[in-house]
Protein backbone atom coordinates (compact mmCIF):
# COMPACT_ATOMS: atom_id res chain seq x y z
CA UNK A 1 0.00 0.00 0.00
CA UNK A 2 1.18 3.33 -0.80
CA UNK A 3 1.91 5.75 1.89
CA UNK A 4 0.16 9.18 1.21
CA UNK A 5 1.34 12.34 2.30
CA UNK A 6 -0.46 14.91 4.66
CA UNK A 7 -2.63 16.94 2.48
CA UNK A 8 -1.72 20.62 2.78
CA UNK A 9 -4.84 22.40 2.98
CA UNK A 10 -5.65 25.68 0.86
CA UNK A 11 -8.39 26.83 2.29
CA UNK A 12 -8.32 28.49 5.89
CA UNK A 13 -10.75 27.62 8.44
CA UNK A 14 -11.83 30.53 11.66
CA UNK A 15 -9.69 30.22 14.35
CA UNK A 16 -13.12 29.65 16.47
CA UNK A 17 -14.14 27.70 13.80
CA UNK A 18 -11.57 25.59 14.19
CA UNK A 19 -10.73 25.07 17.63
CA UNK A 20 -14.81 23.96 18.53
CA UNK A 21 -14.66 21.71 15.82
CA UNK A 22 -11.10 20.01 17.36
CA UNK A 23 -12.80 20.03 20.65
CA UNK A 24 -16.22 18.41 19.36
CA UNK A 25 -13.94 15.68 17.36
CA UNK A 26 -11.31 14.85 20.19
CA UNK A 27 -13.27 14.83 23.24
CA UNK A 28 -12.15 11.27 23.85
CA UNK A 29 -8.72 11.48 25.91
CA UNK A 30 -5.33 11.16 23.99
CA UNK A 31 -7.57 11.13 20.62
CA UNK A 32 -5.97 14.50 18.88
CA UNK A 33 -2.66 13.14 20.05
CA UNK A 34 -3.12 9.48 18.56
CA UNK A 35 -4.55 11.09 15.41
CA UNK A 36 -1.19 13.07 15.08
CA UNK A 37 1.04 10.27 15.67
CA UNK A 38 -0.53 7.91 13.07
CA UNK A 39 -1.29 10.99 10.06
CA UNK A 40 2.64 11.62 10.86
CA UNK A 41 3.87 7.88 11.07
CA UNK A 42 2.23 6.91 7.75
CA UNK A 43 3.72 10.51 6.06
CA UNK A 44 5.91 9.16 3.68
CA UNK A 45 8.05 13.12 3.18
CA UNK A 46 9.32 12.30 7.08
CA UNK A 47 10.64 9.64 8.92
CA UNK A 48 9.84 10.60 13.01
CA UNK A 49 11.31 8.68 15.73
CA UNK A 50 10.73 8.74 19.62
CA UNK A 51 7.37 11.59 18.62
CA UNK A 52 5.48 12.78 21.49
CA UNK A 53 2.48 14.47 21.39
CA UNK A 54 1.46 16.70 24.18
CA UNK A 55 -1.96 18.58 24.43
CA UNK A 56 -1.56 22.50 25.33
CA UNK A 57 -4.08 24.65 26.31
CA UNK A 58 -4.39 26.15 22.46
CA UNK A 59 -3.17 22.73 20.64
CA UNK A 60 -0.59 20.51 20.83
CA UNK A 61 3.76 20.25 21.65
CA UNK A 62 5.73 18.05 19.78
CA UNK A 63 8.81 16.17 20.44
CA UNK A 64 10.86 13.45 19.07
CA UNK A 65 13.38 13.69 15.99
CA UNK A 66 12.43 14.41 12.71
CA UNK A 67 14.11 12.93 9.38
CA UNK A 68 13.61 13.87 6.00
CA UNK A 69 14.76 13.93 2.48
CA UNK A 70 14.92 16.41 0.32
CA UNK A 71 13.20 20.32 1.23
CA UNK A 72 12.47 20.11 5.35
CA UNK A 73 8.64 19.67 5.60
CA UNK A 74 6.40 22.16 7.70
CA UNK A 75 5.24 19.87 10.04
CA UNK A 76 3.05 22.66 12.36
CA UNK A 77 1.47 23.83 9.13
CA UNK A 78 0.52 20.15 8.21
CA UNK A 79 -0.65 19.42 12.09
CA UNK A 80 -2.97 22.77 12.00
CA UNK A 81 -4.68 21.56 8.53
CA UNK A 82 -5.28 18.40 9.61
CA UNK A 83 -6.51 18.85 13.52
CA UNK A 84 -7.62 22.51 13.15
CA UNK A 85 -5.87 23.48 16.30
CA UNK A 86 -4.46 27.06 16.80
CA UNK A 87 -0.88 26.39 18.06
CA UNK A 88 1.71 24.19 17.14
CA UNK A 89 4.58 24.25 19.63
CA UNK A 90 7.74 22.44 17.68
CA UNK A 91 10.22 21.02 19.53
CA UNK A 92 11.33 18.36 16.85
CA UNK A 93 14.67 17.73 16.48
CA UNK A 94 15.16 18.30 13.00
CA UNK A 95 18.08 16.51 10.51
CA UNK A 96 18.12 15.14 6.78
CA UNK A 97 18.20 11.53 6.45
CA UNK A 98 21.43 10.04 5.22
CA UNK A 99 21.66 7.56 2.73
CA UNK A 100 22.71 4.35 3.96
CA UNK A 101 26.19 3.51 2.55
CA UNK A 102 26.94 1.07 0.34
CA UNK A 103 28.59 -2.35 1.63
CA UNK A 104 31.94 -3.29 0.65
Amino acid sequence: MKKKSLAQSSQTIPAKTAARAASLQYSIPHSLECEIQHALASDAEVCLSSLVVHRTKNGVCLEGVLEFDGECPDICKRIKALTGVEEVINHLLVKRRMPVPPKG
